[in-house]
């Protein structure tokens, strides 16, 4: 097992992973990414220290207020389950030249989080219990920032599961079953991004506990801004959120795979269309980034007597627009009840 140096309050700026998955992981490269580019900026002088902050995904993307006082990591632990997740990882991690250096931890998560200045949930939901609720967990935890990207689970959820951890520990030292209160000095952040952390162009929405200071939420800002574009929301409308930021680049990626499926019974090459449909997606995607409104787009792309039309009224034949919004709808539902118990 590999060994894990450092502790928490040391000069290094410890980030440990609890749980690198599809989406951990992806958070995981496209921080190694960002922090690559901008320490080759640095040593090229092609930007300073202050500058490196702004610069991110060839985009000046505009930084927290105050992220002189952030305090960035300096080292990630990633933490895994399996052997072969943890060889995944070994494999990836030579690709970031000039990253953030990282330990990948298997089996060992108490003392990785113990090490840990940050910490960053990203197991499946329904392991919450067994994560958090592991001896000593909760105390490894006391006063650092929890930055939960659990779909469905809830901040309420997570404090509970804290509080139930702190009981044991109460009543295991002490004899008696009084509720400890050291989940409320865990400053618990809840953050929904999506795969394309992988490629910088993640948009994660974020919500927080009463507990988490400014600070807090700046280093959770600094660190999703790495990796896309930050959007603070309420709690009542995360499960929302989780479905239109984090379910639907697989609805556009069924999108586009109809499109191929039509391009192809037309003659095209697969592989030729998917980068035509997948960069004219990107292009207008762009479009309403800057400001477009799609009703406005779709009108300049259709002009009178043209053949755009003809294909927008046979979507609307089919009900399309119906459809679409029925499958947010019915995602967001399923979305609040993931962070149930399973059995």
């Amino acid at each position: 097992m590999a060994s894990i140096n450092g502790v928490a309050g040391s000069s290094s700026n410890t980030l440990t992973i609890l749980g690198c998955g599809t989406l951990g992981s992806a958070i995981l490269f496209g921080l190694l990414a960002s922090s690559a580019e901008r320490s080759k900026k640095v040593e090229n002088g092609v930007i300073d220290q202050v500058q490196e902050a702004h610069l991110l995904n060839g985009f000046d993307h505009e930084a927290p207020e105050n992220h002189e006082d952030i305090q960035k990591p300096s080292r990630i632990l990633a933490c895994v389950r399996t052997e072969q997740s943890a060889e995944g990882l070994r494999k990836q991690l030579p690709t970031f030249e000039h990253a953030l250096p990282v330990e990948v931890i298997r089996g060992d998560n108490v003392r990785a989080v113990q090490a840990a200045d940050t910490v960053l949930l990203g197991c499946q939901p329904k392991d919450l219990d067994s994560c958090l609720g592991a001896p000593g967990m909760e105390r490894a935890l006391s006063g650092k920032p929890l930055i939960s990207i659990l779909a469905g689970v809830t901040i309420p959820q997570i404090e509970e599961v804290l509080a139930r951890g702190a009981t044991k520990a109460t009543v295991k030292t002490n004899g008696d079953s009084t509720t400890a209160d050291n989940n409320r000095t865990t400053p618990i952040i809840r953050a929904m991004p999506n795969t394309a952390s992988f490629v910088r162009a993640s948009t994660t929405v974020i919500t927080a506990c009463s507990i988490a200071t400014p600070s807090n939420l700046r280093l959770v800002e600094w660190l999703f801004t790495c990796i896309g574009t930050v959007t603070h929301i309420t709690a009542a409308q995360f499960d929302a959120c989780t479905a239109l930021c984090g379910s639907t680049p697989a609805f556009f990626a069924l999108f586009i795979e109809s499109l191929l499926d039509g391009a192809v019974a037309l003659g095209l090459k697969r592989s030729e269309a998917q980068i035509m449909a997948a960069q004219t997606m990107k292009g207008a995607a762009m479009l309403m980034l800057a400001g477009e409104q799609p009703e406005t787009l779709k009108e300049k792309v259709a002009t009178p007597g043209g053949s755009t039309i003809q294909g927008l009224l046979e979507l609307e034949r089919k009900a399309l627009r119906g459809i679409v919004a029925d499958a947010l709808i019915r995602c967001t539902a399923a979305a609040s009840t993931l962070g149930s118990k399973q059995a």
